[in-house]
C-alpha cells in the first residue's frame, strides 16, 4: 500500500487542474460531447477508480459507449490523448502545451492521417484545409458510418458543383442522405449524388431564367428536390411552369405556389412541358371571369388567387357568370366589395329569381323605387339611404293599392311638415284606398272638403281653421272620433264601397 493516497470520496470533493492552452487552443473548436468526455478522463486521471470501464463512463456522461470511443479519438487526433490499449480500452492524457510545442510530433491516429492526406490531395494547391474542417469530414466517417471512399466522392460531387471554396460544412446535409439511404459503395454514392446533380443543375437553369446570376441557395434546392421526388415532376413541366412567375417578382417560393396549385387541381403532377401549358390555359380560362368582375367593379390591389377564386366558386352554385357581372355592377354603385356581392346573389336567390330577364327587370325595379324614393326623401328634406322598410311600402302602394308615381308624389307633397312622413303618407294613401280615392283631382277634392269642414264659422262657433294641415299629421298628438276624421262625403264614398263589394258588383256599375 502507498504511503500516501486519496480518500475515496475526495474526487467528489475535489478539484481537477485544467490546462489553459486546452481553453484557448482546443476548446473552442471542439464540440460539446468531447469537451465532456475529456474532462471525465482527465479528472480520473488526478482521481483514478478501479476497473473503470468504457461502459462506466456512458453512463456517467448519459452517452453512448460509442461515442466516447469518438470523442476519445477525436483527442487523439489532436494529440492530447494516447491510446496504450484497446482490450480493454486504456488512455494516457498529454499536457496540452506540451502537444502544442510538439506540434506535428505529437502521435496521431495512422487513420486519420491517411484520410487527411486524401483530402489535401482532393484539392490540390489550391486551398489548405483547417484541422477542424478535417475533423468534420472525418466524423462523417466515424459518426454516420460512411466509407471514406464515399466521403471523398462527396467532396469531389461538391468541388465539381461550386468550386474548391466551397464551405465543408454545407456538405453535412448531403453527407446524411448518403448515410440514410445507406450509400455503402462508391457506385451507391455516385448514384446518389447523380439525382443530387441533377436538382443542383436544374435549380440553377431555374435561376438563369428568372434573370438571377448567382447559386441556388440549400432552400431552393430543398424546393426543387420537393418538386421532383415528392410531387413528381419533371425538370421540364418545371421549367414550362416557371413562366407563370411573369406575372410578379420571379422566384422559388412563387413558383412553389403555382406547382402546388396545379398538383392539388389535377390531382398529378405534369410530366411534359406541353401538358404544362394545356394547364396554364386551363388556370387562364378559369381565372378570366373573376378578372372581368373585378374590373367591372373597379377594384385595384385584389390578386386572383385561391382564396378569391373559391369565394368566385360559391358565387357561381348560385348563379351563372352573366349575372353575377350584374351583380357586380349594382355593388359597385354603392362601393361594395366581393362579400357584398355574394350577399345581394344570395338575396336575389331567395326572392327567387332565375333567369337574367328577371335580374333585370327587378334591378330596373330596384331602381326606380330608389329614384321615387328619394324624390320624396328631397322634397321633405330628409338625407339618408333608402331603407328596404321604405322600399316594402312603396311596393304596397303601387302594387298592391294600385297607386301611380305621381299619385304618391302629390301626396307626398301633401304632408311635408309632418314629424315622420313615411308613416303619415302611409296612413293618408290606405284612407284614399279605402275612401276609392285614385286620382290627383280627387285627393285635392278630398283635402278641400276636409279644410272646409274644419274652418271656423262666422259666429266664432265651432273649430278654427289651422292652414293647410291635414288630419293624418296629427295622428300622433290625440285620437279622434270617426265623425271628425272623416268628412260625410268620404264616409257616404267608403259604405257604397262597401255595399258594392259585397253583391259582387266591385266596379261600381
Amino acid at each position: 500500500m502507498a504511503m500516501f493516497g486519496f480518500d475515496d470520496q475526495y474526487a467528489m470533493f475535489g478539484v481537477t487542474p485544467l490546462d489553459n492552452q486546452f481553453i484557448l487552443e482546443y476548446m473552442p473548436t471542439a464540440k460539446g460531447d468531447d469537451v465532456k468526455v475529456y474532462l471525465y478522463g482527465l479528472m480520473r486521471c488526478y482521481f483514478p477508480q478501479e476497473g473503470m470501464s468504457v461502459s462506466e463512463i456512458s453512463h456517467e456522461l448519459n452517452m453512448t459507449e460509442e461515442a466516447v470511443l469518438a470523442s476519445f479519438r477525436h483527442w487523439e487526433r489532436k494529440g492530447l490523448v494516447r491510446r496504450v490499449s484497446d482490450q480493454p480500452p486504456a488512455y494516457r492524457y498529454i499536457s496540452a502545451t506540451q502537444s502544442l510545442l510538439m506540434g506535428s510530433a505529437a502521435p496521431v491516429d495512422p487513420a486519420y492521417e491517411a484520410f487527411s492526406e486524401a483530402l489535401y490531395a482532393a484539392f490540390g494547391n489550391d486551398r489548405r484545409l483547417h484541422g477542424k474542417e478535417i475533423s468534420l469530414c472525418f466524423e462523417w466517417v466515424e459518426e454516420l458510418g460512411l466509407p471514406t471512399e464515399v466521403v471523398l466522392l462527396l467532396i469531389q460531387h461538391m468541388i465539381a458543383q461550386r468550386g474548391k471554396n466551397f464551405s465543408i460544412a454545407s456538405a453535412q446535409k448531403l453527407a446524411v442522405t448518403l448515410a440514410e439511404e445507406k450509400a455503402t459503395t462508391a457506385e451507391d454514392a455516385e448514384q446518389i449524388l447523380g439525382r443530387e446533380k441533377q436538382v443542383w443543375d436544374g435549380s440553377r437553369r431555374l435561376l438563369r431564367r428568372m434573370g438571377k446570376r448567382r447559386q441556388p441557395s440549400e432552400d431552393e434546392m430543398n424546393l426543387y428536390r420537393k418538386w421532383l421526388r415528392e410531387w413528381g415532376y419533371t425538370p421540364e413541366a418545371i421549367e414550362a411552369a416557371c413562366a407563370e412567375t411573369t406575372k410578379g417578382e420571379p422566384n422559388f417560393a412563387y413558383l412553389d405556389g403555382i406547382l402546388r396549385g396545379m398538383l392539388q387541381r389535377q390531382g398529378r403532377a405534369a410530366s411534359t412541358d406541353r401538358e404544362v401549358q394545356d394547364r396554364r390555359e386551363a388556370e387562364q380560362k378559369r381565372m378570366e371571369p373573376l378578372k372581368k368582375l373585378l374590373a367591372v367593379m373597379n377594384i385595384r390591389g385584389l390578386s386572383v388567387n385561391e382564396g378569391t377564386l373559391s369565394v368566385y366558386e360559391d358565387m357561381r352554385r348560385l348563379y351563372p357568370d352573366g349575372i353575377i357581372l350584374l351583380a357586380g355592377q349594382e355593388t359597385a354603385q354603392r362601393g361594395g366589395d366581393l362579400s357584398d356581392v355574394m350577399a345581394l346573389l344570395t338575396g336575389w336567390k331567395e326572392r327567387g329569381l332565375e333567369t337574367e330577364e328577371e335580374v333585370r327587370r327587378h334591378i330596373a325595379r330596384f331602381n326606380s323605387q330608389n329614384a321615387l324614393l328619394r324624390r320624396l326623401y328631397d322634397s321633405w328634406g330628409l338625407r339618408g339611404r333608402v331603407t328596404a322598410a321604405d322600399r316594402t311600402m312603396l311596393t304596397r302602394w303601387m302594387e298592391e293599392w294600385g297607386f301611380t308615381e305621381s299619385m304618391v308624389l302629390f301626396t307626398g307633397g301633401l304632408i311635408r311638415d309632418a314629424e315622420k312622413p313615411m308613416a303619415v303618407l302611409n296612413k293618408k294613401l290606405e284612407g284614399y284606398r279605402e275612401a276609392g280615392i285614385t286620382t290627383e283631382q280627387q285627393a285635392a277634392d278630398a283635402e278641400k272638403a276636409w279644410q272646409e269642414s274644419h274652418a271656423r264659422p262666422q259666429g266664432g262657433q265651432g273649430r278654427p281653421a289651422r292652414g293647410k294641415v291635414v288630419i293624418e299629421q296629427q295622428y300622433e298628438q290625440r285620437e279622434y272620433e270617426p265623425s271628425e276624421e272623416i268628412p260625410d262625403w268620404m264616409k257616404q264614398r267608403m259604405e257604397a264601397r262597401k255595399h258594392d263589394e259585397s253583391t259582387g258588383n266591385p266596379a261600381g256599375d
